[in-house]
């Protein structure tokens, strides 16, 4: 079958309720799952009739608890469940543990079938672990994106806050997963339906699919200069290709020792020191939440050499990059 057998916009064009299928992974995020579902309700109740329906799936039929202990029954397994026209996967950061052969072929054989496919934070991996995500454009959340590159370098993994690419709807997880539902909806509702959704859950304005997934610097570290926080954006996005200071401070019509002092003045920092404290930032939420080598995560922080990063990493953290890393292993391990 072809990638127009479920589409969305023909999904639009039938008379019955659209059915969803949530499949959902041990320890997924209960905000990712409830901004999808709730989402649905609220349709449902604006539009005045029963616009979609849903049902809970696991692996197994049985119950699945989130992150946060709250669990739900499942409706079916995957092994017993109804055509959907849709299913959407949510799981956490624990995602690999749930890894099974027999889900990967449930989700190429619904595939095969016209369904379309979504995937919320780290569920991603899964649509990739079957195999059907080469050559597609998918939104991965920013902690998990170099591991996912790095793990499946033929998808076309992108930091926009969700991704539509033909019959697959992917997000990167928390509060974007009401804007990806509200695409769909849009989609299949039409817009006025997914603006009435969107007022009642307080949510001013339904984002884009390029959208930034981070807080802008303005946000995150106080900033009211609009100068530096265009500095601040070149830092972040040059990470692993430093910019020459001198070049940063051109790039505002500014000179360096002016750049220096908005930086002190603002940050209290050096322009230098900040930008090696994003990178070193950076390096630690890799060695923690990946599997990528220290030497992959040296290079995408922009140190030629892993000797020099470490040396830059133990000045920074007074330890090591492995010491990071095994401390963070031990205290994921299970409590005997």
């Amino acid at each position: 079958m072809t990638d127009q057998t479920y589409t969305l916009k023909q999904l639009a064009q039938g008379h019955r309720p659209i059915r969803i299928g949530f499949f959902l992974v041990p320890d997924f995020p209960l905000m990712t799952f409830a901004a999808a579902l709730d989402s649905l309700r609220q349709g449902n109740r604006l539009a005045k009739r029963k616009a979609f329906e849903w049902l809970i799936l696991s692996a197994d039929g049985g119950h699945v608890k989130s992150s946060s202990g709250l669990g739900f029954d499942a409706d079916a397994a995957i092994s017993r469940a109804p055509r959907c026209d849709i299913v959407i996967l949510c799981a956490g950061i624990n995602y690999a543990d749930a890894y099974d052969a027999n889900v990967f072929a449930w989700l190429r054989r619904i595939h095969s079938e016209g369904c379309v496919l979504g995937a919320v934070s780290t569920a991603v991996f899964f649509l990739a672990k079957a195999r059907l995500l080469e050559g597609r454009r998918c939104a991965v959340h920013w902690e998990a994106l170099a591991s996912f590159r790095s793990e499946f370098p033929n998808c076309l993994a992108t930091d926009d806050i969700f991704a539509i690419d033909g019959r697959f709807l992917t997000s990167s997880g928390g509060t974007v997963t009401l804007d990806m539902m509200l695409y769909l909806i849009s989609a299949v509702e039409g817009r006025e339906l997914a603006a009435l959704i969107s007022d009642q859950f307080n949510h001013a304005r339904i984002r884009r699919q390029d959208d930034v997934q981070r807080m802008s610097p303005e946000d995150r570290f106080g900033i009211r200069n609009a100068k530096l926080a265009f500095v601040v954006r070149r830092m972040e996005a040059s990470l692993g290709d430093p910019v020459e200071i001198s070049d940063l401070a051109s790039s505002v019509a500014l000179s360096l020792r002016q750049l220096e002092r908005l930086f002190h003045a603002n940050l209290g920092k050096s322009p230098s020191n900040f930008y090696i404290e994003l990178r070193m930032t950076r390096a630690k939420e890799l060695l923690i939440y990946t599997e990528l080598a220290i030497g992959e995560i040296a290079e995408i922080c922009g140190y030629q050499s892993a000797s020099h990063f470490g040396r830059s990493y133990r000045t920074r953290f007074r330890e090591n990059p492995a010491a990071t890393r095994k401390a963070e292993q031990r205290r994921e391990e299970p409590l005997s």
